[in-house]
C-alpha cells in the first residue's frame, strides 16, 4: 500500500502551515491578538502531517534482535504534551526513543509511529510527568544527538540528566546475548549553559556549597554519590539554589 501523501494535498499542506507559523509569529511578537481556539484546533487536525513534511519518514525500529526496547522507561506509547514552535498541544500521543534521540508521535491516517521534528521541538510532558526539554549542546560533549535532556531541577542552577542506549553483549550459558543496556549522564546547568556534573570532589566548589554543613545533611537522608547519584546531586542543588536566595 503506497502511504505517500498527495503532491497537491502535500502543497497545500505546507502552505497552511507556513501560514500558519508567519501569522502567529507576527500576532505573538508584536502582542495584539491570541489565537483562536478554532484555528488551534484546526492545526491539531493536520498535525498528523506535520511530522511527514519535516522528516518524511515512519519510524521503524531497526534493533528488534536486541532484548529489551530503545525507549526511555517504558515501550508503550502513552498520551502527554508536546510545545512545538511555541505552541501547546496536549493529550496527544507521544514517545521518546533514546537510541536515536527521537521524539515520537502516531499517525491515525498511517496506523503508524512518526518522527516528529526535533528542530521545532521546546519540550515535552510523558505521561508520568516526566519534561524531557531541548538544550544546547555542552562542552565537549559526543552524546548530545538531537539535543533532549530530561529535566530534573529547573531553577538558577538547573539539573539535567542525558539518556541513551547502546549495544550489550554478554556470554551466557545459552551463548552470546545481545541487549540495551542504559546510558545516564548528569549535567549542571550555569548562567545557561550545560556543565557536566565533575568528580565528587569538585561539586562542592562549583557549586559553592559547604562541603561539611552538606555532607550532614547527605549522611542525615542517607544519600551517597555512587549509590543514590541523582538524589544525591538533587539535594546538593536544592542547597545551592536556597543559599542564593538567602544572599
Amino acid at each position: 500500500m503506497n502511504c505517500e501523501i498527495p503532491h497537491q494535498t502535500s502543497i497545500m499542506i505546507k502552505c497552511f502551515l507556513l501560514f500558519f507559523f508567519l501569522f502567529f509569529r507576527v500576532e505573538f511578537t508584536n502582542g495584539q491578538s491570541v489565537p483562536e481556539i478554532g484555528f488551534i484546533n484546526q492545526y491539531e487536525q493536520v498535525i498528523q502531517w506535520y511530522p511527514e513534511i519535516n522528516t518524511g519518514s515512519h519510524y521503524i525500529e531497526k534493533r528488534r534482535s536486541l532484548d529489551g526496547h530503545p525507549y526511555y522507561s517504558s515501550s508503550t506509547m502513552e498520551n502527554g504534551t508536546l510545545s512545538i514552535a511555541g505552541f501547546i498541544f496536549e493529550n496527544i500521543p507521544i514517545q521518546y526513543e533514546i537510541w536515536d534521540d527521537l521524539i515520537l508521535s502516531f499517525s491515525s491516517t498511517f496506523k503508524q509511529k512518526m518522527i516528529l521534528n526535533h528542530s521545532k521541538i521546546d519540550y515535552i510532558v510523558l505521561n508520568d510527568g516526566t519534561v524531557i526539554i531541548k538544550k544546547s549542546q555542552p562542552e565537549g560533549f559526543i552524546f548530545h544527538q538531537n539535543g533532549f535532556y530530561r529535566e530534573i531541577v529547573n531553577g538558577h542552577i538547573g539539573l539535567y540528566c542525558k539518556h541513551r542506549k547502546q549495544r550489550k553483549q554478554e556470554t551466557s550459558t545459552l551463548g552470546l546475548v545481545r541487549s540495551y543496556e542504559e546510558v545516564q549522564k548528569y549535567f549542571f546547568e550555569m548562567n545557561g549553559a550545560l556543565i557536566a556534573v565533575p568528580a565528587k570532589r569538585r561539586i562542592f566548589s562549583l557549586l559553592e556549597i559547604d562541603k561539611r554543613t552538606t555532607k550532614r545533611r547527605l549522611r542525615k537522608d542517607g544519600l551517597r554519590f555512587r549509590k543514590n547519584r541523582e538524589a544525591y546531586l538533587k539535594t546538593l542543588v536544592n542547597l545551592a539554589n536556597e543559599q542564593g536566595k538567602n544572599e
